[in-house]
């Protein structure tokens, strides 16, 4: 049905334009022709700004890559140096805690830590241990004085237990002498002596004790 009417139609138009004169014509196709000029040139226009906003778009892309991309390398850079400075930082801390360890195992040089003797109130350390090392003087073999000793006193510890005892002595020999001879002072008194470590330290040799090669620390 369609292509009935279409064809009349067809013979319709080209009857007319057959009846019109050639000036008519040539009017009319002229006429088309601006139409169709003016159509295409829309047509054109229309394409050239769709074109032209997707170039925008594209050049915004671009834009915001780049800009996302040189952000992202600064973030990087910024990260790096971030992680350079906090393994600088432990570095640093690793080496102050090492040498504060150090300086604090070295100001107990002539210290000794004193297990399991007896508490007592209103007790006097040093008098007490002098009088005790005097009654020993023969088994042992150790000449100690009150002069002899800087300090001594007593330090937390386990609840149920004498605290521990921490003597600090004038010279480095006179620690060296009870050291010599504190198996025989254990035996005598039943205490317990050893030098005075810093918990790192202790926690370092109690770390040792574990491996099975190693049987003194």
């Amino acid at each position: 049905m369609d292509k009935i009417v279409k064809k009349n139609v067809e013979e319709i138009v080209t009857n007319i334009m057959g009846k019109l004169p050639n000036e008519w014509k040539t009017e009319i196709k002229k006429e088309i022709l601006e139409e169709v000029n003016k159509e295409r040139v829309k047509m054109n226009e229309g394409y050239y700004k769709k074109f032209e906003m997707f170039g925008r778009k594209m050049d915004s892309i671009d834009f915001d890559n780049a800009h996302l991309l040189e952000k992202n390398a600064a973030m990087h850079k910024e990260l790096r140096e971030m992680t350079e400075e906090i393994k600088q930082i432990e570095i640093g801390s690793t080496e102050g805690i090492r040498m504060a360890n150090w300086n604090e195992q070295y100001s107990r040089k002539k210290n000794i830590k004193i297990h399991n003797l007896e508490e007592r109130r209103g007790e006097q350390l040093i008098p007490e241990l002098i009088t005790t090392l005097k009654h020993v003087k023969d088994k042992v073999g150790i000449n100690l004085n009150k002069t002899d000793i800087v300090a001594m006193h007593r330090i937390p510890g386990k609840h149920g237990y004498p605290r521990p005892v921490i003597v600090k002595f004038l010279r480095m020999e006179n620690k060296i002498a009870i050291l010599k001879k504190r198996k025989d002072l254990q035996k005598i008194i039943e205490i317990k002596i050893g030098d005075d470590i810093t918990q790192k330290n202790q926690g370092l040799i109690n770390r040792m004790h574990l491996h099975e090669n190693i049987t003194s620390a």
